[in-house]
């Protein structure tokens, strides 16, 4: 393994630690905070998308220029924006509010299934018995972390599993709307984008004007924590793994997120979990790690 290599692994593993333990802070605020998830995916999009897009200024000044001048490719940004990253961070936030981080995460990743399945009817490409058993395993994690194997009977609540659905069907409109805009300027010009679209959109359809009422330091630290580091800086790091070690490997890795949103929620606030979940937790991540082996 090159040194390239081993930098890349390096940094989809922080990346993917980053995205789960931003999960972990918003999980603290709703569960300790008046703060509802629409107000802080505002906040987060807004803050995160204008660092991406200050980044990619003093980098690529021209390029970013270059992406303004085209109409249609404003449209798509700004429709990306609000189905794909918007919903995307709207539906894992609610997710998270009504279960916990480390079960939103897990419901969140299963919409891996939606986008082979529609790959794969895309690509005309009848999938293996290896991918087959690795969609099973994913549905078998999540149906094991809704009912604990009672198929009678839900343990999270339903708008913890309608939310964490959304998040499953916003993960192919965030996956797939972008369409071959990040090939032709670049994945974080065009988040950085459409993160801040996004949260323009929402504060302004919102109506949720209020100014942030709780400003206690954990607060405020927990808030900058998921604007700086859980997006802006996790996707940095991320985008760089993939440079330096491939997609397929860092996608991998980044499947540390649902494992560490489960452990810090456990560790530090707290959350009760029992053996099924953990079965469940790692059923579910076993497949989605396969699966983008493939």
């Amino acid at each position: 393994m090159t040194t390239q290599e081993k930098k890349g692994i390096f940094y989809s593993l922080i990346g993917g630690t980053a995205w789960g333990l931003s999960g972990t802070c918003g999980q603290y605020l709703f569960s300790y905070s008046d703060i509802a998830p629409r107000t802080v995916t505002i906040y987060r999009l807004m803050g995160s998308g204008l660092l991406l897009i200050l980044m990619n200024l003093i980098t690529n000044r021209k390029h970013m220029l270059d992406s303004l001048k085209d109409l249609k490719k404003v449209v798509h940004i700004i429709i990306y924006g609000i189905f794909g990253v918007g919903l995307c961070q709207l539906s894992y936030l609610s997710a998270i509010k009504y279960s916990n981080s480390g079960t939103a995460t897990v419901l969140q990743s299963s919409g891996i299934i939606l986008v082979f399945a529609i790959s794969s009817i895309q690509l005309k490409k009848k999938p293996k018995f290896k991918e087959y058993l690795c969609l099973v395993l994913i549905m078998l994690g999540v149906f094991l972390l809704a009912t604990h194997g009672n198929i009678s009977q839900l343990v999270i609540s339903k708008e913890g599993l309608f939310w964490g659905g959304m998040a499953a069907l916003a993960v192919v409109l965030y996956t797939l709307l972008p369409g071959n805009l990040m090939k032709e300027f670049g994945t974080a010009m065009i988040l950085g984008y459409s993160m801040f679209v996004g949260g323009i959109v929402m504060f302004a359809i919102s109506g949720d004007y209020r100014v942030l009422t709780d400003t206690r330091p954990v607060t405020l630290l927990c808030i900058l924590f998921i604007i700086a580091v859980g997006t802006a800086f996790a996707f940095t790091l991320y985008l760089k793994g993939v440079q330096l070690c491939g997609a397929k490997k860092a996608s991998m890795l980044s499947c540390a997120e649902p494992i560490v949103a489960t452990l810090s929620s456990w560790l530090l606030l707290g959350t009760p979990f029992v053996a099924m979940d953990f079965l469940g937790f790692a059923v579910a991540i076993t497949g989605v790690v396969l699966l983008s082996a493939e």
